[in-house]
Protein backbone atom coordinates (compact mmCIF):
# COMPACT_ATOMS: atom_id res chain seq x y z
CA UNK A 1 0.00 0.00 0.00
CA UNK A 2 1.25 3.69 -0.92
CA UNK A 3 1.83 6.74 1.19
CA UNK A 4 -0.82 8.12 -0.76
CA UNK A 5 -3.32 5.03 -0.16
CA UNK A 6 -2.59 5.20 3.44
CA UNK A 7 -3.23 8.51 4.02
CA UNK A 8 -7.15 8.39 2.14
CA UNK A 9 -7.73 5.39 4.43
CA UNK A 10 -6.72 6.89 7.79
CA UNK A 11 -8.58 10.04 6.26
CA UNK A 12 -11.98 7.99 5.64
CA UNK A 13 -11.78 5.88 8.26
CA UNK A 14 -12.17 9.00 10.29
CA UNK A 15 -15.04 10.28 8.24
CA UNK A 16 -13.15 13.89 7.50
CA UNK A 17 -13.25 15.37 3.71
CA UNK A 18 -9.48 16.54 2.42
CA UNK A 19 -10.69 19.90 3.81
CA UNK A 20 -11.33 18.83 7.02
CA UNK A 21 -7.35 17.35 7.08
CA UNK A 22 -5.71 19.95 5.30
CA UNK A 23 -7.06 22.47 7.70
CA UNK A 24 -5.96 20.24 10.54
CA UNK A 25 -2.07 20.04 9.50
CA UNK A 26 -2.39 23.53 7.77
CA UNK A 27 -1.82 23.10 3.62
CA UNK A 28 -3.73 23.19 0.90
CA UNK A 29 -6.39 20.61 0.02
CA UNK A 30 -4.91 20.89 -3.55
CA UNK A 31 -1.61 19.25 -1.73
CA UNK A 32 -3.29 17.00 -0.01
CA UNK A 33 -4.78 15.65 -2.96
CA UNK A 34 -1.73 15.53 -4.51
CA UNK A 35 -0.51 13.09 -1.66
CA UNK A 36 -3.48 10.80 -1.43
CA UNK A 37 -3.21 10.60 -5.81
CA UNK A 38 0.55 9.92 -5.10
CA UNK A 39 1.83 12.94 -7.55
CA UNK A 40 3.55 14.30 -4.52
CA UNK A 41 4.89 13.47 -1.35
CA UNK A 42 4.89 15.44 1.78
CA UNK A 43 7.63 16.84 3.62
CA UNK A 44 9.18 15.26 6.77
CA UNK A 45 7.60 17.95 9.18
CA UNK A 46 4.14 16.93 7.45
CA UNK A 47 4.40 13.37 7.66
CA UNK A 48 5.16 13.91 11.38
CA UNK A 49 1.91 16.10 11.52
CA UNK A 50 0.15 13.40 9.77
CA UNK A 51 1.93 10.49 12.26
CA UNK A 52 0.77 12.57 15.20
CA UNK A 53 -2.52 13.34 14.25
CA UNK A 54 -3.50 9.87 12.91
CA UNK A 55 -1.86 8.00 15.81
CA UNK A 56 0.19 5.91 13.72
CA UNK A 57 4.21 5.13 13.24
CA UNK A 58 5.82 7.76 10.26
CA UNK A 59 7.22 4.16 9.43
CA UNK A 60 3.77 2.68 8.56
CA UNK A 61 3.23 6.22 6.71
CA UNK A 62 6.40 5.61 4.03
CA UNK A 63 7.03 2.09 3.70
CA UNK A 64 4.75 0.41 1.77
CA UNK A 65 5.66 -2.85 3.28
CA UNK A 66 3.68 -1.72 6.56
CA UNK A 67 -0.16 -2.35 5.38
CA UNK A 68 -1.65 -2.47 8.86
CA UNK A 69 -1.05 0.54 11.22
CA UNK A 70 1.91 0.73 13.88
CA UNK A 71 0.33 2.41 16.74
CA UNK A 72 2.73 4.99 17.95
CA UNK A 73 1.36 7.45 20.25
CA UNK A 74 3.65 9.15 23.21
CA UNK A 75 0.33 8.27 25.30
CA UNK A 76 0.11 5.03 24.50
CA UNK A 77 3.75 4.06 24.69
CA UNK A 78 3.87 5.81 28.55
CA UNK A 79 0.73 3.94 29.24
CA UNK A 80 2.50 0.37 29.09
CA UNK A 81 6.02 1.41 30.02
CA UNK A 82 4.04 2.36 33.22
CA UNK A 83 1.60 -0.48 33.79
CA UNK A 84 5.25 -2.70 32.78
CA UNK A 85 7.29 -0.78 35.52
CA UNK A 86 4.15 -0.80 38.11
CA UNK A 87 4.02 -4.91 37.54
CA UNK A 88 7.62 -4.98 37.95
CA UNK A 89 7.36 -3.42 41.36
CA UNK A 90 4.89 -5.12 42.76
CA UNK A 91 6.58 -8.40 41.42
CA UNK A 92 9.55 -7.22 43.24
CA UNK A 93 7.64 -5.65 46.64
CA UNK A 94 6.18 -8.96 46.52
CA UNK A 95 9.09 -11.31 46.14
CA UNK A 96 10.82 -9.20 48.85
CA UNK A 97 8.32 -9.74 51.16
CA UNK A 98 8.22 -13.63 50.71
CA UNK A 99 11.54 -14.13 50.46
CA UNK A 100 12.09 -12.10 53.79
CA UNK A 101 8.90 -14.01 55.60
CA UNK A 102 10.10 -17.08 54.75
CA UNK A 103 13.62 -16.78 55.87
CA UNK A 104 12.47 -15.14 59.11
CA UNK A 105 10.02 -18.32 59.73
CA UNK A 106 12.23 -20.74 58.93
CA UNK A 107 15.42 -19.78 60.70
CA UNK A 108 12.39 -19.39 63.83
CA UNK A 109 12.13 -22.45 63.38
CA UNK A 110 15.63 -23.45 63.18
CA UNK A 111 16.09 -21.96 66.78
CA UNK A 112 12.68 -23.24 68.43
CA UNK A 113 14.86 -27.00 67.49
CA UNK A 114 17.94 -25.84 69.40
CA UNK A 115 15.85 -24.35 72.13
CA UNK A 116 13.66 -27.31 72.23
CA UNK A 117 15.46 -30.28 71.77
CA UNK A 118 13.20 -33.36 70.02
CA UNK A 119 13.97 -36.89 69.66
CA UNK A 120 11.77 -38.59 67.37
CA UNK A 121 12.07 -42.82 67.55
CA UNK A 122 11.31 -45.31 65.13
CA UNK A 123 11.03 -48.64 66.19
CA UNK A 124 8.41 -50.71 64.36
CA UNK A 125 7.09 -53.98 66.47
CA UNK A 126 9.21 -56.75 66.02
CA UNK A 127 11.90 -54.62 64.01
CA UNK A 128 15.97 -54.86 66.26
CA UNK A 129 16.67 -51.55 64.61
CA UNK A 130 15.76 -48.20 65.34
CA UNK A 131 15.30 -45.07 63.79
CA UNK A 132 16.10 -41.83 65.60
CA UNK A 133 15.74 -37.61 64.83
CA UNK A 134 17.59 -35.26 66.29
CA UNK A 135 17.81 -31.51 65.90
CA UNK A 136 15.50 -30.15 63.25
CA UNK A 137 14.21 -32.60 61.70
CA UNK A 138 13.21 -34.23 65.23
CA UNK A 139 11.86 -31.29 65.68
CA UNK A 140 9.31 -30.76 63.23
CA UNK A 141 8.39 -34.58 63.35
CA UNK A 142 7.46 -34.40 67.21
CA UNK A 143 5.74 -31.41 66.43
CA UNK A 144 4.00 -32.41 63.08
CA UNK A 145 5.32 -29.68 61.99
CA UNK A 146 7.08 -31.00 58.52
CA UNK A 147 4.35 -29.62 56.23
CA UNK A 148 4.63 -26.02 57.38
CA UNK A 149 8.56 -26.34 56.78
CA UNK A 150 7.78 -27.18 53.01
CA UNK A 151 5.17 -24.67 52.86
CA UNK A 152 7.60 -22.02 53.77
CA UNK A 153 10.44 -23.50 51.53
CA UNK A 154 8.11 -23.06 48.86
CA UNK A 155 7.23 -19.39 49.54
CA UNK A 156 10.55 -19.03 49.74
CA UNK A 157 11.44 -20.26 46.41
CA UNK A 158 8.55 -18.82 44.83
CA UNK A 159 9.66 -15.02 46.29
CA UNK A 160 13.45 -15.69 44.83
CA UNK A 161 11.67 -16.22 41.41
CA UNK A 162 9.55 -13.38 41.59
CA UNK A 163 12.47 -11.27 42.34
CA UNK A 164 14.69 -13.02 39.94
CA UNK A 165 11.78 -13.02 36.88
CA UNK A 166 12.74 -10.65 34.30
CA UNK A 167 16.45 -12.12 34.13
CA UNK A 168 14.75 -15.58 34.47
CA UNK A 169 11.90 -14.59 31.65
CA UNK A 170 14.34 -15.87 29.10
CA UNK A 171 14.75 -19.53 30.78
CA UNK A 172 11.31 -19.87 31.91
CA UNK A 173 10.46 -19.06 28.27
CA UNK A 174 12.62 -21.86 26.88
CA UNK A 175 11.58 -23.90 29.68
CA UNK A 176 7.92 -24.01 28.82
CA UNK A 177 8.67 -24.14 24.71
CA UNK A 178 10.71 -27.95 25.87
CA UNK A 179 7.67 -28.80 27.65
CA UNK A 180 5.39 -27.83 24.91
CA UNK A 181 7.29 -29.48 22.21
CA UNK A 182 7.37 -32.67 24.59
CA UNK A 183 4.25 -32.89 25.00
CA UNK A 184 3.51 -32.54 21.21
CA UNK A 185 5.69 -35.63 20.79
CA UNK A 186 3.88 -37.77 23.01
Amino acid sequence: MTFGEKLQLLRKSRGWTQEQLSAQINISRQALSKWESGAAIPDTENVIRLSRLFAVSTDYLLLDEYDEPMQSSPEKDCATASKKNTARFWRIIAGSAATGLSVIILLVLGVLSSVYPAVYTVSPAGVEWTRVYTGLSGFLKVHHLEWFWWLWVLVLIGGVIALLYDRMRPVLQRFIELLHNQSEHL
